[in-house]
């Protein structure tokens, strides 16, 4: 199969992966549907990661990045705005990544035999599928829709007149 065919069948099942990955995430915050935190869960006890406790903890960032993510699946699944909603989305698909991918405390647990091994591969799993693939996808769709980002790279723009 020759490259472009191939990525013409990918492009729009990437988006439907990932727009679902977005809807779903996104949704679970205010009905849970995933074994992730919702808004209504009780944040006393340590969470995942202290940034993201510290997002829940403002009341309003760790929503607001639900939000763009909910904005982004649905952008995704009804293919309107896209490349406007990946460059929005960015920032919470990079952080995503960064926050799953700091895991050396736990290789560190697991290795010292302070965490059991199914504790540990949970969060390798939540790394590669939830972070890692996230932002493999994410940045797949905005090199596939790179053309529509061309023109921002320009070094002198100009503004058009009002």
């Amino acid at each position: 199969m020759r490259y472009e065919a191939f990525h013409t069948r990918l492009v729009p099942a990437i988006r439907w992966l990932l727009g679902i990955q977005y809807v779903l995430g996104g949704i679970n915050w205010w009905y849970k549907i995933l074994p992730f935190p919702t808004f209504t869960d009780d944040f006393s006890l340590p969470g995942k990661h202290p940034v993201l406790d510290a997002m829940i903890a403002t009341g309003w960032m760790f929503a607001s990045a639900k939000v763009i993510e909910l904005a982004t699946g649905i952008a995704l699944l009804f293919n309107r705005y896209v490349p406007l909603l990946l460059v929005v989305a960015f920032p919470v698909a990079l952080t995503t990544f960064i926050v799953d991918a700091f895991m050396l405390d736990d290789l560190l647990l697991w290795l010292q035999g302070a965490q059991s091994g199914a504790v540990f591969r949970a969060k390798l799993l939540d790394m590669i599928f939830f972070g890692g693939a996230v932002l493999a996808m994410h940045g797949y769709l905005m090199f596939a829709y790179f053309d529509a980002y061309r023109p921002m790279f320009g070094a002198r723009n100009q503004a058009r007149p009002l």
